[in-house]
Order: C-alpha cells, then structure tokens, then sequence
C-alpha cells in the first residue's frame, strides 16, 4: 500500500486534517481529520515508499505503550478507512469487517431524518446563495 500523492497532513486550529492538494484530487469532497495517534501514523506511511499494515505496527509499538497484536488489529481498521476514504492505493488494502457495515447499515436504518424548515440565510450566505 502506499498513500496517494497530494493528500497531506495540516494543523488547521490545532487540528490534524488530511487536505487534498492538486488538480487530480480537486473533486475530493471528504474533510478527514485525525487524532494524535492516526496523524502520526499517516506522516510514517508517508515517509515509506510503500508501507503494511506490520510496518505501521511496528512504529506505533516502538512509539506508544501499545502490544503488537492490538497494534496490528487497531491499523488494519484504519488503513481499511484509509482505503475506504480513497487517501491510499495498493491491491492489499484491507476490507472493513462484514460485522462494522452491517452495524453502519443498521445505524442508518434506525436513523429517523426530521425536515427542519428552512431558516432563512443571513449575511454573507445570503448574499451567496440568496
């Protein structure tokens, strides 16, 4: 696996947001932001040319009181969401367990979307989109 070029780490207000830079990412529409631990993971697999998943394990144990077996099991998650995103490329990009989207699914499908009427836009919206 490999990060995909043009995606790179910022502090924006004391926030680790991944902000995708170039003409070929100019249609990313997602903001991702991460915390401490994923940033530093992001700036290692960045560093590597290519990276695995016992790669990464093996930074964060050396950095964080971490035992590898949770280490391994915790980036398989991420570098799956990783992938998921579209911030990374490689044929062995992990799947999200069946178990995480059948509860996504289930989250969606108790999620009751109210209408709230329309508020009207103020100032600089409204002079925008009116």
């Amino acid at each position: 696996m490999k990060t995909k070029i043009g995606f790179n780490l910022r502090q924006v207000c004391g926030e680790n947001i991944i902000v995708a830079e170039g003409e070929e990412n100019i249609d990313f529409c997602n903001i991702i932001s991460m915390n401490e631990t994923s940033a530093f993971l992001w700036k290692e697999a960045q560093a590597m040319d290519n990276f695995t998943i016992e790669d990464l394990a093996k930074r964060l144990v050396g950095e964080y009181e971490i035992d590898e077996a949770t280490a391994i099991n915790d980036i398989a998650k991420l570098v799956a969401q990783w992938g998921e995103t579209g911030i990374i490329e490689g044929d062995d990009i992990p799947q999200l367990s069946e178990k995480s989207n059948e509860t996504s699914a289930e989250t969606k499908a108790n999620t009751v979307e109210k209408e709230e009427p329309a508020k009207e836009k103020k100032g600089f919206f409204k002079k925008l989109f009116g």
